[in-house]
Order: structure tokens, then sequence, then C-alpha cells
């Protein structure tokens, strides 16, 4: 699935609440506009040049002393009132374990996000944080951010491929941003967005909190697991884990002996599996994402559709319908 992450900051990585809006009502009480931090919170993740003036009116001289005036209160103290959400540090940890590629992109300008995550001591979890250059409006939209981050990762990694990348993010500017880059977004309600904006902005998955977000993340390592628990008698799976996955594991048969089964029997089968969860990575079926069923009539409907399918054995992991007949069950392993 995905072999390099791209995080938010604001919202995702950290709760910045307490400082971005605290320095949002210092910069409109310079303007004699008087608001309760609590009612600013929708300045959180996107750049301030925008919020300014969609919710403000702001001309552009206005804009510019606006955020001198947050930029002052943030450098001197709002930095410091960031609150790391629970579990995101011993996710981080985890996806750089098992080899994933992180990076930060974010509006907030890159000395800013790196003085925070450092302080926080999630710096080291990322092969590198990009942000917004300091006074470059375009250079602080989100899809330039990314871009960045991909043109950097492209020069780094001999043989890396952006398909296998995906943005994580709370606000419809990182999914439209992921989007204009060619990337896959996953939205995040934990943050400052609602389900309904990730919507709209068409987010190719929601996660509803960190268990959510590191299911999606996760889940091809952990289904290879419990696969390799439950059919890998006999296999060196030593040489298997330190080979990241690569290449694909056939399941010859169900963990009952059964053989492989084929067009009707197959679909029969995979219509009657007692699985908790399926998982469609293809952004043209309709229905991808997470979706509590899935049955072979709808796959017959589409071609060439990946399903992940998590059962309480890890039975039938994987499924893949053909141009010439359905077909089932096998799994393949992750690729670095």
């Amino acid at each position: 699935m995905w072999n390099t992450i791209l995080f938010d900051l604001d919202g995702t990585l950290t709760d910045p609440k307490v400082g971005i809006t605290t320095a949002t009502a210092a910069a409109l009480a310079h303007f004699g506009i008087y608001e309760n931090p609590d009612r600013l919170t929708h300045f959180i993740g996107p750049p301030l040049d925008e919020s300014f003036s969609e919710f403000y009116g702001f001309t552009p001289a206005q804009t510019q002393t606006a955020t001198e005036v947050f930029r002052e209160y943030y450098v001197r103290q709002g930095w410091l009132e960031n609150v790391p959400y629970p579990g995101m540090a011993g996710l981080l940890r985890d996806l750089k374990a098992v080899g994933k590629h992180l990076m930060v992109a974010t509006s907030k300008p890159k000395v800013t996000a790196v003085k925070i995550l450092e302080h926080f001591g999630m710096a080291a979890y990322f092969d590198r944080i990009f942000g917004a250059p300091l006074d470059n409006q375009e250079g602080a939209k989100k899809v330039n951010v990314i871009r960045n981050a991909l043109s950097w990762a492209n020069s780094a990694w001999d043989g890396w491929d952006y398909s296998g990348a995906v943005m994580v993010g709370d606000r419809r500017h990182d999914v439209t941003g992921a989007h204009q880059a060619g990337l896959s977004c996953i939205g995040v309600l934990y943050g400052y967005g609602d389900r309904a904006e990730h919507e709209n902005a068409m987010a190719d998955f929601i996660a509803e909190d960190i268990p959510a977000l590191r299911r999606l993340l996760l889940f091809e390592t952990e289904i290879v697991e419990g696969y390799l628990k439950s059919f890998g008698k006999g296999w060196d799976l030593a040489a298997i884990r330190a080979g990241n996955y690569k290449g694909c594991l056939w399941a010859p048969s169900p963990r009952d002996g059964s053989p492989v089964l084929e067009g009707k029997a197959a679909k029969a089968a995979f219509d009657s599996l007692n699985y908790d969860t399926a998982y469609i990575f293809r952004e043209d079926v309709a229905g991808a994402g997470i979706t509590a069923k899935v049955t072979a009539a709808q796959l017959d409907q589409e071609q060439g559709v990946d399903v992940y399918v998590v059962a309480r054995d890890f039975s039938w992991t994987y499924v893949h319908t053909h141009e010439d007949g359905w077909m089932g069950p096998y799994f393949c392993k992750l690729e670095k």
C-alpha cells in the first residue's frame, strides 16, 4: 500500500488550538476586532493570508500587518502552546519501524515547524520536514509544499515511486492540495475539520481517530503478521520480514484445506465470508475506502479491483478481480 506518508502538522500531529487562536485574537485586536479565541479555530490549518482575507475581508496590506502581529505572539510563546495528540508519537515510531518514509508538509513556516517537532521529540521520526518559506504566500499553499516534498523524495530516494505516497491532514486544504499534487489523502476527524468538510473535498479515506488512522497506515503490516502466524508453518519468517514482504505470498488454500476457488464458487465463498472489514483501494470504484460489506456481485461491476479483507482468522486476506474471471484468495506482501 503506502510506503511514504506525508503529515500535516497543526490539527494532525499536534493540537495547536491555544497558541494559534490566541495569536489570531491578538492580530484581530490590533484592528479593533475583539474575538473570543475559542471562536477562531477555523484559522487552524489554512495559510494566514487566505484566512484573514476570507473571514474578515482584510486587504493585502492589512493581512501583512495581521500576520506580523500573529507571528510576534506565536514566536514568543504560541508555539509552546501546542500539545501532541495522545498516541501520535507511538504511531510514528511504529511506522518507522516497518520501513515507512515519513515527511511533514505544513503551511506553517518551516523554521517554526522544525522547532515544534524538535521540542516534542517528534522530529527524529521524519525523513524531512517541509513548510512554507517566510513571506511567500504562494509557497505556503499546501499543494506547493507537497510538491516540494515529492520533488525532494524523487531525488533523494533512488527508484522511489510517488504513487505509493499518501497525505494525512485534518482540513480540506490538505485534501485539495494532495489531489492537486496527484496524491490520495486521508482526512482525520480528531483535528479541526469535520466529516462534511472532508467528504465535500472528496477525501479518499476518513479516519475518525488515531486508532483508525493506525489501522489504515499499518493495515498491510498487521495483516501480514497475522497471515504469517496462521499460514506460515515451515517458512523462514525472519527472512520474509527482513525483505519487507516484497513480492507475493500465494495462499494455495484457505485454512480448512479446501482448494483455491474460482468463478461461482469463489463468489459464493466471498459473499458468505465472516470478516470484520473490507478495504477497497481504487479511486474509480464506487464506495472506495472502508466499507462494511462488499459482495461479489459488486466486484463484478468493476474490473481490476483490489480488495483487502480482514477475516478474524486472517484467512481470505486478499482477493482481486480479473478480466478473465473472479479469483481468490491470495495475499501480496508489502513493497518497501
